[in-house]
């Protein structure tokens, strides 16, 4: 039985070949993981990837907690870093950023590119008045450039051209990118392509993924899909015989449970899911 690609399963495998089981076992292992954290960070740890990513990381929990207390969360962090001090400012810039964001009101009138083309001008309208262009290249790079390319991707669409015309001139945009931008908007097309596929029959897909991707990555795809069928039929199994224990079952009962069905890495996967089971009832 084939089932149904998600971008994410697909982006794993081809472009990024890592396991989401890896993400998950390090969000159950951070080593932030004290009862002063928000229900929804337990057991993970401040995101330090970037200084977007860590804003983000406090202000994820605005509807858990107060204003006043994510900002007294972060403060603690901050004052346990280095450069702390100097990213203080920055959190605050960014949080009237994100506050000036709910005073975006388009007019109904606008639709399609328009829309964007109102969205991307009043966006960088009001990075530039709060940010430093270092800062707005630290903080919305990314961000920026996805826009950027939707609104060429329109605009290509919108000129008539005929698909390999259309393709040329795309193409013609990513070789302006860097190089790993480029290689990402590649892959993101890429994963598109592969979802298309889903519809196909079994013989008619395995024929086009192997052309599409080649052999070698094809089959580490048809693995990777065969691992996450036979996972979620031993979700579903663990779940159903976990949900009919009696309340007064004990741990090590449980934890039967989960070697019946489970290797030891899977149960760093399902323990982050019931996680967020539990902090979504």
């Amino acid at each position: 039985m084939r089932i149904s690609f998600t971008g994410y399963k697909i982006a794993l495998i081809v472009v990024a070949g890592i396991l989401f089981g890896l993400l998950l076992y390090w969000l159950m292992n951070g080593d932030e993981n004290n009862g002063s954290q928000a229900r929804s960070h337990q057991g993970t740890s401040v995101d330090i990837s970037s200084d977007r990513d860590t804003f983000e990381y406090f202000l994820s929990t605005l509807g858990e907690r107060e204003l006043n207390d994510v900002q007294r969360d972060y403060e603690a962090f901050a004052d346990s870093v280095s450069y702390g001090e100097n990213q203080k400012s920055l959190f605050a810039k960014y949080q009237a950023y994100r506050q000036s964001l709910d005073n975006i009101s388009p007019s109904d009138s606008l639709s399609g590119i328009d829309y964007l083309y109102f969205i991307q001008d009043q966006i960088h309208l009001r990075q530039a008045e709060l940010f430093t262009e270092s800062e707005q290249n630290k903080l919305f790079y990314v961000e920026n450039l996805a826009r950027d390319m939707t609104i060429k991707r329109l605009e290509l669409e919108a000129l008539g051209l005929d698909e390999n015309a259309r393709a040329e001139q795309w193409q013609d945009e990513l070789d302006k990118l860097p190089p790993d931008m480029k290689e990402s908007y590649q892959n993101a097309a890429l994963i598109s392509q592969i979802g298309a596929l889903d519809n196909m029959s079994a013989s008619d897909y395995d024929s086009a993924l192997d052309q599409l991707v080649g052999t070698e990555a094809a089959s580490r795809i048809r693995a990777y899909e065969q691992e996450e069928e036979a996972f979620e039929q031993n979700l579903a199994a663990y779940f159903a015989e976990k949900h009919a224990f009696s309340p007064t079952s004990s741990p090590s009962q449980l934890q039967a449970l989960k070697d019946k069905y489970f290797s030891a890495d899977q149960q760093r996967r399902v323990t982050a899911l019931e996680n967020v089971q539990n902090n979504t009832q």
